[in-house]
């Protein structure tokens, strides 16, 4: 605990190792943040990255993108519903969790990494305070511990507990997938051997149902008397009367060191009554930070570090045993919310010394209310609703945790006036909308938070409007117009073998032109971007390569689902549709139609597209058909528009040679192909 950045800890734990999978855990979840701020510390491109947020963002989801990095972010729903902002805006898991009236509230990290080439890879492991958000890893006092797992040698019990955790997790997805950031690591775990003669890692995961009281009983009994406490937490009871701290005597803790939280200018942020009560007691006292602690974590210094680490510092003869977590000196904290952390041994060392002079006076400022303490019930009928909508299938789906069928709305960001679904009944498993979605994607165009109110179908109770963040999948196939543009040229290029160095250089370039397009420039400037061949088209055999790599690309052992998806059906700037409808512009020229195709181009290009979509290995995918009977349109219409002049005796017979052309064409392709791969 210093005054390094969380983000700065993670980066020195993976040490340039790659990420294969990653999870996290919050209590709040500023998916802005994560998405410019953590996600790229999980990707071998972090240092090339723009330091312009709108330009980041794209960087950052085209590389996310490229490397199927799966990711899964657990978070408190309740609490989102009151505090979140900002939704996602690129692809990864985000899952809310209700646990009722309990706060779900650790704060963990699981990273699987690759110990390069021989290697078996290893399981990163980190409780702590920090929150995914700007002031849990960037600003606050926060605390964290990290540990380290292999295949071989771990503690048996630690293993255990893990794997329930996973499990735990697992169940909290509504998009269950082989492919995700939890299965892969349940995958690594499964094949974990343990050690007997490992030492034991003492860890409170989130998944126990064993009291943090008895969890920290079992181990702290062995600590030679007397045992001191030092409790150090943002949060604890404003109730006078309250003792909570007497739970601890029955672990033979003969006193207690209770830091005393502050603001920035330096007054008390406690309840005035618990103030008092606490420094009327024997053997309890509130207490400040010792130097050698507070130096380093700048206290007192500009600017202002507010406290949110968890720590329970137990201080024995010999030894100390020290928590580090998401437990708050809170009664709910200590005895119902989902918490987590690690209890290490340590040096007998205090971090905390009484306060000899006066307390300071307390702050004016209200305080927060403890995680687990909001009044659920007070905002109205809520029940834990869950939303997906795919964008590969256009398929809503959903379920509401509730014994009783509800009935909902979705409601898009223009109000009520913009009522995207309508009288939709969930139960407790998942099912499809099967009405129209065309209202809802444009709902969701610019964001995933999407207003619902509705009606518990048995009881007519009102569902109080509030807002879910809606997980979309397949982003691939999410249109975003307004993200960058392409020319053909430049699209033919990536195709034909760009390295992904230069293609994420000129996607980058071509997201700062929209953003001047646009009027948005920012603190943004231009990139003096590499001349393409000037005349691209004047030898047909670069297009003709182009495809024929992209065929190549495609197939070969190494490509994915995701990827095929993306270029053969999806939305990128650079998918084959998106190469496709720049062909079909020359059929209703616009003005703003940026470098037009000759329409000899365009038509070579489409016939050189369906031979890619009429592929044997393609066939199976999603949207292939209905792509390849769309180039079959435009085809037709370019044959039809006169727009590509025939001599006049070939004119006289226009329907016949393009036919005997379109069938040389592809034969000669197919030739040419089984040729160069001889």
């Amino acid at each position: 605990m210093d005054n390094a950045q969380i983000s700065q800890y993670l980066e020195e734990r993976l040490g340039g190792r790659p990420v294969k999978a990653a999870v996290f855990t919050s209590y709040t979840f500023d998916p802005a943040f994560f998405e410019l701020e953590v996600v790229p510390l999980l990707l071998s491109e972090n240092s090339s990255f723009s330091i312009d947020e709108r330009v980041k963002q794209f960087q950052v989801r085209e590389s996310l993108r490229e490397a199927e990095l799966p990711i899964d972010v657990f978070y408190d729903q309740n609490i989102f519903r009151i505090q979140g902002e900002s939704s996602p805006g690129m692809e990864y898991g985000c899952h809310g969790v209700s646990e009722g009236n309990r706060a779900f509230h650790p704060k963990l990290s699981f990273l699987l990494v690759g110990n390069g080439a021989g290697e078996s890879d290893s399981l990163l492991i980190s409780a702590g305070s920090n929150n995914l958000t700007k002031a849990g890893w960037w600003d606050n006092i926060e605390c964290q511990h990290w540990e380290e797992i292999g295949q071989r040698g771990g503690d048996g019990e630690f293993l255990r507990v893990l794997k329930r955790d996973l499990d735990y997790l697992q169940k909290k997805r509504i998009v269950q997938s082989e492919n995700s950031a939890v299965f892969e690591i349940q995958r690594f775990l499964a094949k974990c051997v343990a050690d007997p003669a490992a030492p034991p890692t003492l860890y409170f995961g989130l998944s126990s149902t064993t009291r943090f009281l008895d969890f920290l009983s079992a181990e702290t009994s062995q600590l030679k008397k007397p045992v001191e406490l030092e409790i150090i937490s943002p949060f604890f009871a404003d109730d006078s009367r309250n003792n909570l701290h007497e739970a601890f005597q029955d672990l033979g803790v003969s006193n207690v060191r209770l830091m005393l939280p502050r603001d920035d200018k330096q007054e008390a942020l406690c309840n005035l009554d618990y103030l008092a009560h606490i420094d009327s007691l024997e053997n309890v006292s509130w207490s400040d930070w010792v130097k050698t602690t507070s130096d380093p974590l700048g206290v007192g210094k500009e600017p202002h570090r507010e406290l949110h680490a968890k720590i329970f510092n137990l201080i024995g003869a010999d030894r100390a045993l020290t928590f580090v977590g998401s437990v708050n000196f809170t009664y709910k904290a200590l005895n119902e919310n989902v918490e987590a952390g690690f209890l290490v041994a340590t040096d007998p060392e205090s971090l905390l010394k009484t306060i000899s002079e006066d307390l300071p006076e307390v702050s004016q400022r209200s305080l927060d209310l403890a995680p687990g303490e909001v009044d659920h019930e007070a905002q109205g009928s809520m029940p834990q609703i869950s939303l997906t909508f795919d964008w590969l299938t256009k398929t809503l789906s959903g379920r509401v945790e509730s014994e009783s069928q509800i009935e909902i709305d979705l409601i898009g960001p223009d109000g009520v006036d913009s009522t995207a679904v309508k009288g939709w009944r969930l139960g407790n498993c998942l099912s499809d909308y099967t009405g129209d979605t065309e209202a809802l994607e444009k709902a969701l165009a610019n964001g995933s938070l999407i207003l619902v109110s509705g009606r518990v179908c048995d009881s007519d109770e009102l569902v109080a409007p509030h807002r879910v963040l809606l997980q979309q999948t397949h982003w691939s196939h999410k249109p975003q117009p307004d993200l960058a543009t392409l020319s053909p040229q430049q699209i033919l290029a990536i195709y034909a073998g760009m390295s992904p160095e230069r293609r994420q250089l000129l996607l980058t370039d071509a997201r700062v032109k929209r953003l001047f397009e646009l009027g948005e420039r920012g603190e943004t400037s231009l990139i003096e971007e590499a001349p393409m061949e000037n005349e691209f088209f004047s030898e047909y055999a670069e297009l003709f390569h182009a495809f024929r790599m992209l065929r190549r690309d495609l197939s070969n052992e190494q490509s994915t689902p995701k990827k095929q998806d993306y270029y053969l059906t999806g939305t990128g700037v650079d998918s084959l549709p998106t190469l496709v409808g720049r062909a079909a512009a020359v059929l209703e020229p616009t003005e703003e139609s940026d470098q037009p195709l000759h329409p000899v181009s365009a038509y070579l290009l489409l016939l050189s597209a369906k031979e890619v979509y009429r592929s044997a290995e393609f066939a199976d995918r999603p949207h292939v058909a209905e792509q390849l009977e769309f180039i079959e349109t435009l085809l037709q219409q370019i044959r039809e528009s006169k727009l590509i002049k025939l001599s006049s005796e070939r004119e006289a017979d226009r329907d016949n040679f393009f036919d005997w052309f379109e069938a040389q064409f592809l034969e000669q392709y197919r030739i040419e192909r089984a040729v160069g791969s001889a």
